[in-house]
């Protein structure tokens, strides 16, 4: 599936969060939004131990370390798109995802699930500086999540509130390899 299909065909949504396109077109004049969903932070391990090794091939290495990265993400959204998840953010060497809808702890769990199964794939990475393995661990958790839409010539989507914090919560108690749900998608 080419990624304009995925995405719609605005060029500018492969680089935007789908939620914020909704937003403009649906909510334009609204700075605050409460939204009820799953929230799955996942966290990749790896990656400065990658940049370090590939760092002696100058800018090749770090053409390496880009593709290498791309590659990765590109495997975790293959999973994640088709179970209804939406791409928040991209940091550093995290993903911040949100599901919404009918059953959306459900799905997020799943996805969770097939994002470790694909890192299992994908995360054993032959480079030309040598073999790396990536790990990934992610916290998740369901609830009414607090977004925002600030700035003017560049517009900024902040997530706050205690959900998105309860959710990074859940991504620091779980070793790589793991994934903490909270209580709230649990039950």
């Amino acid at each position: 599936m080419s990624l304009e299909t995925r995405v719609g065909s605005d060029p500018y949504q492969s680089y935007v969060p789908r939620l914020l396109f909704e937003w403009q077109r649906d909510y334009n004049d609204e700075t605050f939004r409460e939204i009820a969903g799953t929230m799955v932070f996942a966290d990749i391990s790896g990656f400065t131990a990658l940049s370090e090794m590939l760092s002696q091939f100058g800018k090749l290495g770090a053409e390496e370390v880009t593709d290498v990265i791309g590659d990765c993400f590109q495997a975790l959204l293959d999973v994640v798109y088709p179970l209804g998840g939406r791409l928040l953010k991209f940091g550093g060497d995290a993903l911040l995802l949100l599901f919404t809808g009918s059953d959306h702890a459900r799905r997020a769990v799943n996805a969770a699930v097939g994002m470790l199964k694909e890192m299992g794939r994908v995360g054993k990475v032959k480079t030309s500086g040598g073999r790396i393995t990536l790990r990934m661990s992610i916290g998740i958790h369901s609830g009414s999540f607090d977004f925002y839409l600030v700035g003017d010539s560049h517009r900024e989507l902040i997530i706050t509130g205690s959900a998105a914090t309860t959710t990074a919560e859940m991504e620091t108690a779980a070793s790589a390899g793991e994934i903490a749900v909270s209580p709230a998608t649990a039950s």
